[in-house]
């Protein structure tokens, strides 16, 4: 981190050298003898840092010098900080340079003298150091000016490639052999996988547990990364959660494995435990966790183990299964590897490079990792002396194959560009296995100074995107996750990268545990970067260790919480303790520590970047808060309770990032937050009701937004029916804000129609949505202007008719549209047919509670969703009408068709457009009698058994509240793939089809509120049992009867009263398995209102005033009838179509 340290000192003495304001104290020589000195330390840094891990002296070297770049860039800080309030104190008179500020007569005596003193004492010392780092002949090296060059070429190539998985095709057939095969000896059975670490075991164990042979061979499928934390709780907790889906609560052992007993009871279960250590009488508690899966587990479960310790493997091996050795790839499949990564670009000098490639490759000895890794570091080197310079150090690393291993990514991490060196090496704070969000690193990074911007600071994070990338393609970065527009935001780091960044390290960086000591750690007087993990403790009261209160040169603090949040509770005195002793914090992070209020000495931390409050509840944040002028990133995500924002948080003038997901107390912002021009996110603007700051003080105003046009990411503006006058809202100006991706729009009565048409955004927005607008149509920059718009939601429109402009415009990458609640919708303007389709790219359609909407815009046949609910009939025939012809290739996947009360019969040539259909959802339609397709007399004696099947690979279908429904349709034979079948609340359905046996791939089904079925399938006796006995689980009003095949017996319901009880109890159960079963489908947003339309069709001519007024959530009685029959049902509903 020295480099990055000393690059940092010169760009703060630049500005400091150049002042005359200096020669008072004649600190303008000594600025000028500081700068030369660090200039010419910095040239050999790189030499130095490269030289340290092989001499010792040139360690302890390096070690001095980093403390003093340290104490010289916290002094040079202290400079720039002293101007800034020195600039505040004086706002109002004339502009002077900062650093006059701070040299005027008022402060020269109090401060002037000390801080001469401490650059004087630093600069004598680094003399020294440069003098001593003469006898060690270090190499000059400095930065190469291709170097950023190189990162910003990356951002054209795609950065995270997998390159495949090579080499493992014997290895993961093997396996799933292991799991396909049954003991009857052995009712669980371990697969243990060993072997070195790098060499793929997790990535194996991956490719096993995601294979769809192997999904459909458990009922379970549980993954558990159990590191080096094995804590018998924690780990059933974490199975819990797998399971649910769910956070768990703090619970005693004995609960946690009461509660998962009754999610894992008698199922065949596949629970891969990967990265398993040996810590202490491992062998005990494993032996526990080992009895209750045997007795919780059906016959058939496996469990698949990884680990690098023989000892672990043998411990679980049995006398059939013995340990999976995974060995290294073979020289060709090496060689394979690496030749896709180091060559992938075009290199000068042939069979050389091969031949150099070839030797670099064999001292990797098969490992995965260690061959990704230094071929990314090669296939940035075009000239031949760098490629036998990095042959010529690997050879060095002797001894065994480990350590040949991490000598290979240290060399890899000796070759990093220098900027990068740094970013690396602070991912060691997080703890192992974790997953690291994206965003928050970035932002980290920029408060430690780590981003050489060559532009403006403005660009500093997304030159930190592209460090990330630029990692990620040299796999110092595994497993990333990209939001739907193909962003990063969430990684992992393998846990040799992990240990090599931590050895780099060195006793610079300390991660630790909640509950761990610091005792003997490393120096006090050298650690500058600490984290706390508290994964292992629930609900406690976390005390500092008493050593803590030994370290005072602190520059980072985390507390993480990799669990969940609101699980510690720091106290205040401990906060008091950091805060006071680490005035050099540049990050802090307390995230769901439980704070109810900020301790005023937070004013000392005048270095501060990077402050995260997140999931406390804080009610006001302290007036100290705004001296902390160097802040750039302040997180307050949901705090419930904060009620106000400070009024002099405006002079935080470097503020990039207020982030304010889910304040829901807070009612507006500061006046003049316009003034924060370096914002480039401001997640949510409230519209202020009226004044509510103390001291007469007012809130922001939607035109203090003008100026704020380096806005991104996501911004939500609230309470537009608050804004009065039009100037105001033009005034806002959000067509200039070309970087926002994401723009919401909320009224919460329906008023104030000219708003909207005011806020135009940047045509580059990718997503618009509306709640509570009160138009009768879109204004037409919606469909001249955004062009890009990719998703488009449209709810609680109570006014509005048309969807469309009236020219007829396209917008061309829209893949969602979502519209809810919208009860005078009437769809498009014109009646004439379009012949271009105006939503080309549409994938996903989904309509709720539009009762009036009879025409839909045109969109190709690319659509994958389709949910119409409680619309009329009129709108499912043109939706019917609008699908392409039966010969173009379907691509609809999800079809729910609900609460259509006129639909007696499925619209013809519907079902000849459902080829890809996976899922079918069909409920609430009273009306409904046949789920055949209609079909004129003429056409039904053409019949063939093709036009039968045409949902051939339909995975499940559910049927709901059908009560006209008197059996299931005949095309259903035909639908090979079905594996699950639900039928509930249909009372007309009196028995089952013959060909029912037909249906070979049908795992399970569930029967509920069928009275009629219910009876003919209540025991094997029973007249419908023949036709369901090769189902594998069958439920009947919720109960089992039917598991892995066998028939369990179960006790029959006394009388009516008691199975009605029994329905109604399993009622959760069922929504919850469902919602299970469609847990890998696409959630809707979180923060979507859930309400119902609001005006039934009386209501349609009243004036604009009366509409205006009529407050948000007020339902007509046609509304509360739907929710009413609809309560118990829209919840895992929402789970499958969100």
């Amino acid at each position: 981190m020295a480099f990055a340290v000393a690059e940092a000192i010169l760009k703060k003495l630049a500005p400091l050298a150049a002042e005359q304001a200096g020669l008072l104290w004649s600190l303008k020589s000594d600025f000028l003898k500081l700068k030369s000195t660090v200039s010419s330390i910095k040239a050999v840094l790189l030499d130095a840092e490269e030289q340290s891990g092989l001499n010792h002296q040139v360690r302890d070297w390096l070690a001095e010098l980093k403390q003093m770049l340290y104490d010289a860039d916290d002094l040079l800080d202290d400079f720039s900080t002293e101007a800034l309030l020195k600039q505040r104190r004086n706002d109002g008179n004339r502009c002077v340079n900062e650093v006059c500020l701070f040299f005027t007569r008022s402060n020269q005596l109090v401060s002037g003298l000390v801080m001469a003193h401490r650059l004087k004492a630093i600069r004598i010392k680094l003399d020294e150091i440069d003098e001593n780092r003469r006898k060690f002949n270090l190499e000059t090296r400095l930065r190469d000016p291709a170097v950023a060059a190189a990162i910003k070429h990356e951002r054209q190539t795609d950065s995270f490639v997998p390159y495949g998985f090579v080499g493992r095709e014997e290895d993961k057939k093997k396996i799933i052999g292991m799991l396909s095969s049954t003991n009857n000896e052995q009712k669980i059975e371990v697969i243990p996988i060993l072997g070195m670490g790098g060499l793929g075991k997790t990535a194996l164990a991956q490719c096993i547990y995601n294979d769809e042979c192997v999904s459909t061979c458990f009922q379970l499928k549980i993954w558990i990364c159990v590191s080096d934390n094995f804590d018998q709780a924690l780990l059933v907790r974490k199975m819990l959660e797998s399971i649910t889906k769910r956070k768990v609560e703090d619970l005693d052992l004995d609960i946690l494995k009461g509660e998962l007993k009754k999610e894992m009871d008698n199922k065949r279960f596949l629970l891969v435990l990967d990265d398993v250590w040996d810590h202490g009488d491992y062998k005990g508690r494993w032996d526990s966790l080992m009895s209750f899966w045997l007795q919780v587990g059906a016959s058939g479960s496996k469990i698949i183990v990884t680990t690098r310790l023989a000892e672990v493997a043998n411990y679980f091996a049995t006398k059939r299964i013995k340990p999976h050795k995974l060995k290294g790839l073979s020289e060709p499949e090496s060689w394979f590897l690496f030749e896709q990564i180091a060559f992938k670009g075009e290199v000068e000098g042939g069979e050389r490079f091969v031949d150099i490639g070839k030797e670099v490759m064999r001292r990797c000895v098969g490992v995965p990792l260690a061959i990704r890794v230094i071929a990314s570091a090669l296939s940035s080197k075009s000239n031949i002396v760098d490629w036998e310079a990095i042959k010529d150090k690997q050879a060095m690393f002797d001894g065994d194959d480990e350590r040949k291993i991490l000598g290979t990514l240290k060399l890899s991490y000796d070759n990093l560009p220098s900027e990068l060196k740094s970013c690396f090496v602070y991912c060691s704070l997080f703890p192992k296995d974790s997953k690291i969000d994206v965003k928050l690193l970035v932002q980290i990074w920029m408060g430690q100074g780590f981003i050489n911007s060559s532009q403006s600071s403005s660009a500093s994070f997304e030159f930190g995107v592209e460090y990330f990338k630029s990692l990620l393609s040299r796999f110092f970065f595994q497993e990333p996750e990209s939001d739907e527009c193909g962003n990063v935001k969430w990684c992992k780091m393998h846990d040799l990268i992990h240990d090599v960044a931590l050895e780099i390290a060195s006793d610079e960086i300390m991660a630790l545990k909640a509950s761990d000591s610091m005792e003997g750690s490393v120096s006090f007087d050298r650690l500058r970067h600490i984290s706390f993990d508290f994964e292992e403790n629930w609900r406690v009261t976390w005390k500092a260790p008493q050593t803590l209160a030994n370290v005072t040169k602190l520059r980072t603090f985390l507390l993480i919480n990799t669990v969940c949040f609101g699980i510690y509770r720091i106290e205040e005195q401990n906060c008091e303790m950091i805060f006071s002793n680490n005035t050099r914090l540049r990050v802090l992070s307390l995230d769901g520590a439980i704070l109810e209020s900020v301790p005023r000495s937070i004013q000392k931390l005048t270095h501060l970047r990077y402050l995260n409050l997140s999931h406390n509840p804080i009610e006001v944040l302290p007036d100290e808060i705004t001296v902390l002028v160097n802040l750039q990133v302040l997180i307050l995500d949901s705090c419930e309770n904060l009620k106000q924002l400070p009024r002099d948080i405006v002079k935080l003038t470097d503020l990039e990032f207020l982030s304010l997901v889910g304040c829901s107390s807070l009612k507006g912002l500061p006046l003049g937050i316009g003034r924060l021009t370096r914002l480039r996110e401001l997640s949510i603007f409230i519209v202020p009701a009226a004044s509510y700051y103390s001291h007469g003080s007012v809130a922001a105003r939607i035109s203090e937004l003008e100026h704020l046009d380096n806005l991104s990411g996501n911004l939500k503006i609230i309470n537009l029916e608050l804004v009065k006058d039009e100037a105001e809202v033009k005034a806002a100006s959000l067509f200039r804000k070309q970087h926002l991706l994401a723009l919401t729009l909320e009224w919460s009565i329906r008023r104030r129609v000219f708003v909207l048409k005011a806020l135009e955004p940047h045509k580059n927005l990718k997503e618009l949505e509306l709640v509570g607008y009160g138009g009768h149509s879109l204004p037409s920059w919606v469909f001249t202007t955004l062009q890009n718009l990719v998703h488009l939601k449209l709810y609680n429109l109570c006014r509005l008719k048309y969807i469309e402009d009236d020219a007829g415009q396209l917008l061309p990458r829209l893949k969602s549209l979502r519209i809810r609640d919208c009860p005078r919708l009437v769809g498009r303007r014109s009646t004439t047919e379009i012949e271009m389709p105006q939503f080309p790219s549409l994938s996903d359609l989904r309509i709720e509670c539009c009762p009036k909407l009879v025409r839909l815009p045109q969109f190709s046949a690319g659509i994958e969703t389709v949910c119409l609910r409680d619309v009329c009939r009129k709108l499912l025939d043109e939706f019917v009408a609008s699908l392409p012809p039966p010969s173009s290739p379907s691509w609809i996947k999800n079809l729910t068709i609900e609460g259509i009360r006129g639909l007696r019969i499925l619209p013809q040539g519907l079902l000849p457009h459902l080829a890809s259909l996976e899922y079918l959802w069909i409920w609430d339609c009273p009306n409904l009698t046949n789920l055949s397709p209609q079909l004129a007399t003429s056409q039904q004696h053409h019949l063939t058994s093709l036009q039968f099947s045409t949902l051939p690979n339909l995975r499940r279908f559910y049927m709901r509240e059908l009560p006209g429904m008197k059996s299931l349709p005949e095309w259903l034979q035909h639908s090979s793939n079905l594996q699950l079948l639900l039928i509930s609340r249909c009372d007309g359905l009196k028995c089952l089809p013959k060909w029912l046996p037909k249906l070979t791939a049908l795992d399970t089904l569930r029967v509920s509120g069928c009275h009629f079925l219910s009876a003919r399938l209540k025991s094997r006796t029973a007249e419908d049992w023949p036709k369901v006995a090769h189902i594998r689980k069958i439920y009947i009003n919720d109960t089992k009867v039917q598991r892995d095949g066998n028939y369990v017996r179960v006790e029959e319901p006394s009388d009516e009263n008691q199975l009605q009880e029994q329905e109604a109890s399993g009622e959760e159960e069922e929504q919850q398995q469902e919602q299970e079963l469609f847990s890998e489908e696409e959630e809707d947003d979180d923060n979507e209102v859930e309400s119902e339309a609001e005006e039934d069709d009386d209501h349609e001519g009243e004036g604009e005033e009366e509409a205006e007024g009529l407050p948000l959530g007020i339902p007509s009685p046609r509304t509360w009838s739907n929710c009413i029959a609809r309560l118990t049902c829209n919840l895992f509903q929402r789970c499958f179509l969100g």
